[in-house]
């Protein structure tokens, strides 16, 4: 029941609110309850007065109830007899629906259907008194309903035992649940609504959310599971798994994380990652559990974490990855898969977020319009490059500045993105792959796909090449069979390239720059490194106006291939 308006003044330093049938369990089990929780930590207030007086909750009450985490209903004998603790349900559960409020119903020798249905002492019926009025009897019966039907706690056996139950499900449900969520969040919920049947899909257990670096798959995933972990007995949000899974003891460490996680912060540790997958199988198949595994880069870690085994039908598990076609990862599980490929933020989108970082407004400053049109022109809606752009936009907010911050981003490319871009080509699998990426980077976006195919196939394995770098989102093919890239991710390839020699074109493994490749030939300079150049023969026979590329392969000299030229 409500705390005393004496206790409610800090009603913000407490997790948990007691709703309980004071002539039933005040001075036995909701007692014992009180201080076990306040023993393990957990802030509690319970009603200190042994008598109501008045006929409606007090404005305290609900004070106390919003400003709480989650609430434990204790279900006795003479619960429903009490219009304070009907009203006080029906608060609670007003809360849970509007916020992320956990409830946990405690059914203290009552039988569950009973309170679903309301017989025996929970039959509740319209009255003389004023409070027990037709509106009022049919919202309570609804109330105790819908808490009927949450997932509860049925006294059987030990009190004692019974009560460290409900505390550890109380800690499990306050502890790492919520994840940060970046200030400024636009498009997420649209993005949400578009997937968000699949929570309601019972036979599609898996959401693989995929995309290129910094276009918002985790922010998307902590939006899911930030919107949905109360209705689930457990939780798991496992960051970084990529960056993190480098070693076997590496993969030990997030498997504990995910194995305690699903038993409910039970420790359990772990010898080996096989027997580890083991346990994580067999936890799988009971408890009811919405996971993020963030960051996948390859199956097997997939297959490590959890097993190929079957799971809790009502279990739901979101991966991020860079990878597409991740629905062949699950061929020989018992699972389904559902892909979602983010979408890039629009105009309109990018145009908001960039603003709300460089102006704290959801639209540009008068005179910076056309300027921040440009500026998301340049990051092609990937939310990650607004977002630092933006940053660098906002240390002065001046015409010149940003002129002259936008005339820099032709000439560099800011590392921030880059670091994040490059985890997508560091996965490649091999060094022909990433040979390739690099060649299509600099030579061929806009080519059809089948003229490349035919160039590089003998030294790149193009076809098969192509398709993996499809699959790592590092490229995509248009409708009309054109090779295109997200123009960070091209940038971050030729940047790739320009470090090989910051200052001597010449000595990089590409030119792409028809400039440099001029001044190459003409000073006659060679290298045992070059593996290909395009060039304008504009520049050298003026009547004929033609873009060549040229490719090679390990070449010892330019002088040894000047017949590849026209």
């Amino acid at each position: 029941m409500a705390s005393s308006s004496s206790s409610i003044a800090n009603a913000s330093s407490y997790d948990v609110f007691l709703s309980f049938r004071g002539e039933d369990t005040r001075h036995s089990f909701t007692d014992h309850l009180y201080k076990t929780l306040r023993g393990a930590g957990i802030g509690t207030f319970r009603d200190n007065e042994e008598i109501r007086r008045g006929e409606e909750v007090k404005p305290e009450t609900e004070t106390a109830i919003k400003e709480s985490k989650a609430s434990i209903v204790v279900l006795s004998e003479n619960y429903a007899t009490s219009t304070w603790c009907l009203d006080e349900l029906v608060l609670i559960l007003e809360q849970r629906k509007e916020g992320n409020h956990f409830v946990l119903p405690v059914f203290y020798h009552v039988d569950p259907s009973d309170v679903r249905k309301q017989n025996k002492s929970f039959t509740i019926e319209v009255k003389g008194s004023s409070r027990w009025t037709d509106h009022n009897v049919n919202t309570w019966k609804k109330a105790l309903t819908e808490v009927a039907n949450l997932a509860g706690m049925v006294l059987s056996g030990s009190e004692t035992i019974f009560l460290k139950e409900i505390v550890d499900t109380i800690y499990n449900k306050l502890d790492r649940k919520e994840v940060h969520l970046p200030p400024n969040l636009i498009g997420m919920a649209t993005r949400y609504e578009e997937i968000n049947s699949w929570l309601n899909q019972s036979d599609v257990e898996f959401l693989a959310i995929c995309g290129m670096g910094g276009n918002g798959k985790t922010t998307l995933a902590k939006y899911i599971y930030d919107s949905n972990w109360r209705y689930f007995e457990n939780t798991s949000f496992v960051e970084n798994i990529g960056r993190r899974c480098k070693e076997s003891h590496d993969l030990l460490e997030l498997q504990e994380q995910l194995l305690n996680d699903i038993l409910g912060g039970k420790k359990r540790k772990i010898p080996s990652v096989s027997q580890g997958t083991c346990k994580i199988e067999e936890a799988l198949r009971t408890k009811r559990t919405l996971i993020v595994l963030d960051d996948i880069a390859e199956q097997s870690q997939l297959v490590d974490l959890l097993g190929t085994g079957a799971i809790n039908a009502q279990s739901k598990i979101i991966i991020t990855t860079i990878r597409e076609n991740t629905k062949n990862w699950f061929k020989s599980t018992y699972s389904r898969c559902q892909e979602y490929k983010i979408k890039l933020l629009n105009e309109d989108e990018s145009l908001e977020l960039l603003s709300r970082h460089a102006f704290g407004s959801k639209v540009p400053m008068e005179g910076f319009e056309e300027l921040a049109i440009q500026a998301i022109q340049y990051c092609e809606g990937n939310p990650l490059a607004v977002e630092v752009l933006a940053s660098s936009l906002s240390n002065e907010n001046t015409i010149l500045y940003w002129k002259s911050r936008l005339n820099f981003l032709d000439k560099d490319f800011d590392s921030r993105i880059q670091s994040v871009l490059k985890t997508s080509y560091e996965s490649l699998p091999s060094i022909l792959e990433k040979e390739l990426f690099l060649h299509i980077a600099c030579f061929f976006i806009g080519k059809d796909k089948d003229y490349v195919v035919k160039i590089l196939e003998l030294d790149y394995c193009a076809l098969s090449g192509i398709k993996t770098l499809s699959n790592k989102c590092l490229l995509s093919v248009s409708p009309n069979n054109k090779l295109m890239m997200h123009r960070l991710i091209q940038e971050m390839g030729k940047s790739l390239v320009h470090q090989e020699s910051p200052k001597f074109p010449a000595r990089r493994s590409r030119v792409w720059l028809s400039s440099d490749s001029y001044k190459i030939f003409h000073k006659g300079e060679g290298s045992e490194t070059m593996e290909g150049l395009a060039l304008d023969m504009q520049l050298l026979k003026e009547d004929k106006v033609a873009f060549k590329l040229v490719t090679f392969t390990q070449p010892s000299s330019f002088t040894k291939h000047a017949n590849m030229f026209e």
